[in-house]
């Protein structure tokens, strides 16, 4: 067991003594029976792990350093190493095996896995070149990823770094009335419901030519982590702003089912939308849109004979708007996106096809990760009753 795997283990254990003493301290009374075993229990725990640590440690601070290589993680160097299958040098070996840990693996053969957040710095030691202390700071793809999704912008919740289904439970609201001196009150309790989350597979590939990956440095390195978090995000919001059905592999777009206007559009149709969400109390409201349908507004005079249009300033009657190729064409979505929430479970595994693009001089990297959303209260007319979007398809 590493040094990082045994601070990590102490680190839980003092984390559940905080918790049983703050639960404690919140009702104002002292630590139960059993809680207090449990705490002395922890308290043990932790002692173990501190002198396995200092052992650890003393042992590896008396061994004669030899060669000592500092360097960080390099996404040029791990797809070398699998175009040219060979093992992973230490940094790239590292954050793969802490990104396998919490990976849902696809089994497609010898692949890198990349942690999602952002995590220390972790030791390796390379026993054929004594102890050598090797820096690799492991990547943060979340980061960029959820700056990058139209939905997470608008508001929407991103939770990263899930593990099995998650539950996610929501109160349908509580209701009250006026009522006499002596009269009973009428039951005014809503509903908890709760929705699941469950990993759902997004796989895309990204083409990489042999001479980029001869290089070596900072911005080669850059452009690979965003061609990866691109693939991911293109794949998820295409799905997410789409009409296409649910299905046992991904869940359905938000336009699924909206019929088409038949009309052009008017300013009364869009104060309408906006009128309906107010109504069931939705107040934080963001416009996503296809750029064919905001192009439509822009034409679109509020006031026929009027130089004012729909769409002006990057506002929607006062509203920010979010333009993205991957809304279903004509597609109009407004809504409150704090009721949408996004899932992502594990990192990103990337598997190297160095044959498929070869005589185009190119690698392609096949990614593979794992997403689900949904929408809290409501999702169709038919869920809830209560739903935060009101969703157009323009004429």
């Amino acid at each position: 067991m590493t040094t990082l795997e045994m601070k990590e283990k102490r680190a839980a254990a003092q984390k559940k003594m905080e918790e049983l003493l703050n639960g404690a301290k919140k009702e104002s009374r002292a630590l139960n029976a059993d809680e207090t075993a449990e705490f002395e229990s922890l308290k043990e725990e932790v002692r173990m792990w501190t002198d396995r640590i200092d052992q650890l440690e003393d042992f590896l601070s008396k061994q004669k350093p030899q060669k000592k290589t500092s360097r960080k993680f390099s996404y040029v160097q791990a797809i070398r190493s699998l175009v040219e299958n060979r093992e992973f040098e230490a940094p790239e070996a590292e954050v793969s095996k802490v990104g396998a840990r919490s990976s849902v693996r696809t089994g497609e053969g010898r692949s890198l896995f990349i942690p999602m957040e952002k995590r220390a710095a972790l030791q390796a030691t390379l026993a054929e070149q004594g102890i050598e202390d090797v820096a690799t700071d492991l990547l943060d793809l979340v980061t960029p990823l959820e700056n990058e999704l139209i939905a997470a912008r608008a508001g929407a919740t991103f939770l990263a770094g899930l593990q099995g289904n998650i539950d996610i439970p929501f109160y349908t609201g509580t209701t009250a009335g006026w009522a006499g001196e002596v009269e009973a009150a009428a039951d005014g309790s809503g509903k908890f419901k709760k929705k699941t989350l469950s990993p759902k597979r997004i796989t895309g590939y990204v083409d990489l030519s042999r001479q980029l990956l001869i290089q070596s440095n900072d911005s080669i390195e850059a452009y690979i982590q965003s061609s990866l978090v691109e693939a991911v995000r293109q794949t998820l919001e295409g799905t997410m702003f789409s009409a296409d059905d649910a299905a046992d592999n991904k869940p359905a777009g938000l336009l699924n089912g909206v019929v088409a206007q038949t009309a052009a559009p008017t300013y009364g149709l869009l104060v309408d939308a906006e009128t309906v969400l107010y109504k069931n109390n939705f107040r934080s409201l963001n416009w996503v849109g296809a750029y064919d349908a905001l192009g439509i507004l822009k034409k679109t005079e509020k006031v026929a004979g009027q130089p004012v249009y729909l769409y002006e300033g990057g506002l929607i009657d006062g509203r920010p708007v979010y333009g993205s190729n991957n809304v279903a064409s004509k597609g109009l979505i407004l809504g409150d996106f704090s009721e949408l929430t996004i899932g992502q479970w594990g990192g990103i595994e990337v598997t190297v096809d160095p044959y498929t693009q070869a005589l185009n001089g190119t690698v392609r990297l096949i990614v593979n990760a794992y997403f689900d959303y949904f929408v809290r209260r409501g999702y169709d007319k038919k869920g809830d009753g209560i739903v935060p979007f009101e969703k157009i398809i323009l004429k």
